[in-house]
């Protein structure tokens, strides 16, 4: 007979139930943590999805992931690691049935993990990460940025992930993640690799970097900061005459990043601070049409560069805490918080931002 209290449809990447499952049917293997625990979890997972219990679901999915299975073992014939399952659960989630935060969950567990064969299970939890991330909205589903923060984390690529999957996994993890990272990422079209020149301008060429400004912080910041502050702040930082101010007498550095053609699709400002041996960013913008072909990346260089010519032991700037994006950028670049700092700018306006520093 079918159970007459399902919610949910079945997930079509689980076993299909005709009974209820719950914690008895996995304390009764006892210390069984092979196959049979691995597929009466799968079981239990489908039951609670159907049920309408989403965050429970996938707890026990994590469970059947901490099983080291061989490739070989029938079971992952009949039910591969559960990778697409967890994409489905999260691309079908119900309003108003509790899923938590899947990202935050499995950003604590990759983090946080216990033996046994805790290398794989962690490198399993960024892998489900990864897959939540691809799915679930930032702003509705945030990183926990004040772990990032305390503990300088950095969080991986996709690229180090399958690395350390096809290193690990006994079961051939690499391939059945990456079917599942490609239902949710469409393979992107090829595009060829962007060569960008970085020039230095004098004032006369201000009011292109005026442009850009306004351009890409109507883009990028709606979310990250309100309507009223992005107009008041470009109203007051972006006009040419600040900025030429700037240049003359703080002796601050205007340059534009361009590509073919040539266009300039972005900017970066700095200066060498007067009491410290720092370089310190102002200002490093880009549109959002090239950000991924890492133009931030030779960006960032070109300034380390110009930075280790002006004898500045390190380069330093300011970061919106909620810029989750351009916080893990500038982690990956090498960059680690020194400081948090909140700055009334006028008008009602605050800055709450990290300070984050790399060594040059």
């Amino acid at each position: 007979m079918k159970h007459t209290a399902w919610i949910n449809p079945p997930c079509p990447l689980l076993p299909e139930e005709n009974r209820h499952y719950d914690h008895t049917d996995i304390e009764a293997l006892n210390h069984e943590r092979g196959p049979l625990f691995y597929e009466t979890a799968l079981h239990y997972a489908q039951s609670l999805w159907r049920e309408g219990f989403p965050a429970k679901s996938i707890l026990i999915i994590n469970r059947a992931l901490s099983l080291p299975l061989s490739a070989e073992e029938p079971v992952l014939a009949k039910w591969p690691l559960p990778y697409q399952a967890l994409v489905w659960i999260m691309q079908h989630r119900v309003e108003g049935q509790f899923i938590g935060n899947p990202r935050r969950h499995w950003q604590h567990l990759a983090t946080r993990m216990v033996e046994p064969n805790k290398e794989l299970r962690t490198w399993r939890a960024w892998a489900c990460w990864y897959l939540a991330q691809l799915i679930l909205p930032e702003a509705e589903f945030p990183s926990d940025q004040k772990q990032i923060r305390e503990e300088q984390l950095v969080e991986p690529t996709q690229g180090e992930i399958a690395a350390h999957l096809h290193r690990l996994s006994p079961a051939r993890d690499e391939d059945t993640w990456k079917l599942a990272v490609s239902t949710i990422q469409a393979p992107r079209a090829h595009r060829e690799p962007l060569t960008a020149r970085i020039r230095r301008i004098g004032a006369q060429e201000l009011p292109t970097v005026q442009q850009l400004g306004h351009e890409i912080w109507h883009a990028y910041y709606p979310g990250i900061i309100s309507l009223e502050q992005i107009r008041y702040m470009l109203s007051i930082w972006y006009q040419p005459g600040a900025m030429a101010h700037e240049m003359q007498a703080r002796e601050v550095w205007y340059a534009l990043v361009e590509i073919a053609g040539p266009r300039a699709v972005g900017y970066i400002s700095f200066e060498k601070l007067l009491f410290e041996p720092v370089l310190f960013i102002n200002k490093l913008y880009l549109l959002p049409e090239v950000h991924g072909h890492g133009l931030g990346s030779i960006t960032l260089g070109w300034a380390e560069d110009r930075a280790r010519e002006m004898r500045c032991k390190s380069v330093r700037l300011r970061v919106n805490k909620r810029n989750a994006p351009a916080i893990r950028a500038y982690l990956r670049a090498g960059f680690r918080f020194i400081e948090d700092i909140v700055s009334d700018i006028g008008s009602g306006f605050v800055m709450d931002d990290y300070v984050m520093e790399k060594a040059v």
